[in-house]
């Protein structure tokens, strides 16, 4: 899109600004000799373009967190056991074991490093963006311009207290080396209510029209109620729950489920009427992804596609691949439900019992004619209305609406031709979940699934750990808050008022 392109300068500038913004982890010396007497608010925010070059910087700099080591994946689908592989302890430990070591992708999976460099830049916008005249703007652009940068804040905490729980909470930008502060740690829950108290203003401030204006790669109202419900779910506010995701089931108008056969078409096309917000990944605007020899750096459609499926992918099996086994557990024996063949593929000269999946298999080459360096152009889907609608339903039975649960759950199997449910209470809840793992696996959600609905382990609640993946949660575990993610050594080094969480001390 153009509006990705007209302020490639002031794009630029901002990444680097995000760079030099590593406040929590960066000691006061180096701030010093990169930030001096607030130099760039004299010269930087000027204008609406200004504005929405910090703002490309901070999505840009989303993707990449999003990106580094694949980490949406190996935070919320690797620990389940629906991906198998191959190349042994390093990659399989993570869902045999429920160890979250992880080697080699510690950068993505253990350090959040570049999601505070999300936040800080969305918090320099906030800051800068109140003080600058009305008349710099054109129609609602402050306040569109405002409500991204909440947006952009409250979702990038909210993906890092689901994996590291409680965290250093800034909340206002860092300009100079004089404001550069060492931080604790910030309980979880007041974490959550700044993420909802974020995502409501965000929904205030932003309007329905960004959807079209921004083709669902940018920040919009229903991006921000996508927000909301998720975000009240993990609260077990699902009342609340049922609010936000009522306020986008019922916007027929903007949003519905794409037809049977052409559900993958939302990691193809930004704008399909199933998306609410998506992060792009179009080769022609700079923002695919390449083969960098290093499977471990390696983006999420290069470990889960193989070159039997598309042409000169670099494994011949992926390094995460759904053992055929595992699909037929899931989805059934028979073909009767499409999204066995919608998102899986076997090799037709490799192991048919080791297929890719395709949701990621959107690839454009660099080189045309000999298809050769491929490029990783499939959306990563954020939110999406599929999610939405199965997210109602886990809220309803949770509320003792069976049937209004099973309305909800039985829309999404009726759209891949699926038989319907007919269960009850907990074992409904379990098949709301399986729903979830069969619509959304490798977007992202499934291990968070698990642990938004075992949040009463240690009071005698299910147990989702043990039912829905190979390993077993144990209470004691669970009470050390193992469930979490370790944090980067670098971290604990930098930051003495950070501690590693209690399950991993002494374990990584």
């Amino acid at each position: 899109m153009k509006h990705h392109n007209k302020h490639y300068k002031t794009f630029a500038f901002a990444l680097l600004l995000a760079i030099l913004m590593g406040f929590t982890f960066s000691c006061k010396k180096a701030l010093e000799n990169k930030l001096t007497n607030d130099t760039y608010a004299d010269t930087y925010w000027k204008s609406a373009g200004d504005v929405n070059g910090a703002l490309l910087g901070a999505y840009g700099l989303f993707r990449k967190s999003m990106n580094q080591n694949s980490c949406f994946f190996i935070w919320g689908d690797a620990p389940v056991g629906l991906f198998n592989s191959d190349e042994g302890t390093n990659l399989n430990r993570v869902y045999l074991e429920g160890f979250f070591g992880v080697p080699y992708r510690e950068e993505g999976a253990h350090n959040w490093t570049n999601w505070y460099r999300v936040v800080d830049l969305s918090n320099l916008v906030i800051e800068h963006l109140t003080k600058m005249p009305d008349d710099k703007f054109t129609n609602d652009q402050k306040n569109t311009f405002l409500g991204e940068a909440y947006f952009l804040r409250a979702l990038s905490y909210f993906y890092m207290t689901r994996v590291w729980g409680d965290l250093p909470l800034q909340l206002t930008a860092t300009t100079t080396a004089g404001q550069a502060k060492y931080i604790g740690r910030t309980d979880a829950a007041i974490i959550l209510k700044q993420i909802i108290a974020d995502a409501q203003k965000a929904s205030s401030l932003l309007s329905w029209e960004s959807l079209n204006t921004y083709e669902r790669r940018r920040a919009s109202k229903g991006a921000a109620l996508a927000l909301l419900a998720h975000a009240t779910a993990w609260q077990n506010d699902y009342a609340n729950t049922v609010l936000y995701t009522d306020s986008l089931i019922n916007r027929a108008d903007l949003f519905h489920l794409q037809p049977m056969g052409s559900i993958r078409q939302v990691f193809k096309n930004t704008t399909e009427p199933e998306n609410i917000f998506v992060i792009s990944s179009k080769n022609s605007e700079n923002e695919a992804s390449e083969w960098t020899d290093f499977s471990f750096s390696a983006t999420i459609a290069f470990i889960t596609v193989s070159n039997g499926y598309i042409a000169n992918m670099p494994m011949n099996v992926p390094q995460y691949y759904p053992p055929q086994s595992k699909i037929n557990e899931l989805y059934g024996t028979d073909n009767t439900d499409s999204r066995k063949d919608e998102f899986f593929k076997a090799s037709p000269f490799g192991d048919v019992n080791k297929p890719s999946l395709i949701k990621y298999a959107d690839i454009a080459y660099q080189n045309p004619s000999t298809k050769s360096d491929p490029r990783s152009e499939s959306n990563l889907i954020v939110f999406r209305l599929a999610d939405m609608i199965l997210l109602k339903a886990e809220a309803l039975n949770a509320l003792a609406r069976d049937g209004e649960a099973l309305v909800a759950v039985n829309t999404i199997r009726a759209r891949a031709g699926a038989a319907p449910l007919a269960s009850s209470g907990l074992i409904l809840k379990k098949n709301i979940l399986q729903e979830r793992q069969r619509e959304l696996i490798g977007e992202g959600h499934n291990y968070f699934d698990i642990v938004r609905n075992s949040s009463q382990i240690d009071k005698g609640g299910p147990n989702y750990f043990t039912q829905l993946t190979p390993w077993a949660m144990s209470v004691d575990r669970f009470k050390q808050k193992g469930y979490l993610w370790p944090i980067h050594n670098s971290i604990l080094n930098a930051n003495r008022l950070i501690s590693q969480n209690p399950w991993w001390m002494g374990k990584y």
